[in-house]
Parts: C-alpha cells; sequence; structure tokens
C-alpha cells in the first residue's frame, strides 16, 4: 500500500463540499465521504489505475458524484492535491501541482 498525503488546499476543497452537502441533507455528505474515502483506500492500493489528466497529474472520478480526486503518484507516495467539482476550471488544480 502507498503512503498517502493530502495537501491543506484538497483538505479545504473536502470541507467544502461536505459543508455544502449537509445543508442538502446530513445523509447526503455521509454518503459523498463513504464514496470518498473508499476512492482514497483505491488509490493507495493502486494509483496507476486512473488516467493521466496532464503532465503527472491524475484523477480519480467519483462514482455518484460530480467531483474528481487529482492527484501525483511518486515513488511510494500519492499527493492528494485537489478534489473539485468537474464544472470547475481546470487551472485551480493545475496551479496546485
Amino acid at each position: 500500500m502507498y503512503n498517502l498525503h493530502i495537501r491543506v488546499l484538497a483538505k479545504e476543497d473536502i470541507q467544502n463540499v461536505v459543508d455544502y452537502y449537509q445543508n442538502i441533507t446530513p445523509t447526503l455528505a455521509d454518503r459523498f465521504l463513504n464514496t470518498l474515502y473508499a476512492e482514497l483506500e483505491n488509490l493507495q492500493k493502486n494509483p496507476a489505475l486512473f488516467q493521466i489528466q496532464t503532465k503527472n497529474i491524475r484523477v480519480n472520478y467519483l462514482k455518484g458524484f460530480p467531483f474528481g480526486i487529482y492527484y501525483i503518484w511518486q515513488g511510494d507516495i500519492v499527493e492528494v492535491l485537489a478534489v473539485l467539482h468537474t464544472h470547475r476550471s481546470p487551472k485551480v488544480w493545475q496551479g496546485r501541482g
């Protein structure tokens, strides 16, 4: 299993999504977090499964939610750069690489 590091800005992204879904309904926020945690675990197990978006940045799209986990994989480290809505400008996560 690879080491997972989540950058501060990515943690803020996650909190913003949870806050948004929490305002709609707490069960939706819980479902989002469960999906996110499952996909983060998948990244730790096999980061090569997901497509390269640009340069060395890969993306894992969440099932059932319009969000992607943008990350880099170097050696034994998987570093999450952002968790963003799929309609957000690519410039947001590209500036984090």
